[in-house]
């Protein structure tokens, strides 16, 4: 891991081993991590079940489930988190538009509406508080129910993400079903 900013442009988070033990562990399935010493590398084994039982497809979704989904702006830097994190909300119902940095999120913020933008703090550019920042400076009528979703987790990191306008602060790493709820959560008609 390399030092911490809010506009970093490379290098992870540390959370990515976290989330994959999560998935694997949801699948019935274990992970092992095997090295020989510092500096020599690491060699990661993901086993899962050779087949899983597949409960039964949902009954149709009645309109109180319809109206439940969302128009979500996800911004998010890292790839492959915002494919994972799409996909979850996709699974749900929701449409999903991601934008892989700050301004690209602000752009598309002001141009369309959105019920709830999900967003990183530490995005390379334009951070995720000066987003916002901007976003609700600039917001006239409707008013998206704001997500950060984060690694900064300390109490001011909170505090400050709130006071820039967010309306929840998840810290990373964030299960499926708490990211879910905190969407299902968010007013109608924001």
């Amino acid at each position: 891991q390399g030092p911490r900013s809010l506009a970093r442009s490379e290098g992870g988070l540390g959370v990515g081993l976290n989330v994959v033990r999560n998935l694997v562990g949801m699948h019935g399935g274990a992970v092992e991590a095997h090295s020989d010493g510092t500096g020599r590398g690491s060699r990661f084994a993901v086993r899962l079940p050779r087949s899983a039982r597949v409960p039964a497809a949902p009954e149709a979704a009645g309109p109180a489930a319809v109206a439940a989904r969302r128009r979500i702006l996800l911004v998010e830097d890292n790839p492959d988190a915002c494919a994972t994190l799409a996909d979850i909300l996709a699974t749900e119902g929701h449409e999903v538009t991601c934008a892989p940095d700050g301004r690209a999120g602000l752009a598309l913020a002001l141009d369309q509406p959105w019920d709830v933008i999900v967003c990183d703090i530490g995005l390379p550019g334009l951070d995720g508080l000066a987003l916002m920042r901007a976003l609700r400076a600039r917001q006239d009528g409707a008013r998206p129910y704001a997500i950060a979703l984060t690694g900064y987790g300390q109490p001011d990191d909170e505090a400050r993400g709130l006071a820039a306008g967010f309306d929840r602060y998840l810290v990373k790493p964030v299960g499926a079903s708490a990211l879910l709820a905190v969407v299902a959560s968010a007013p109608a008609g924001t």
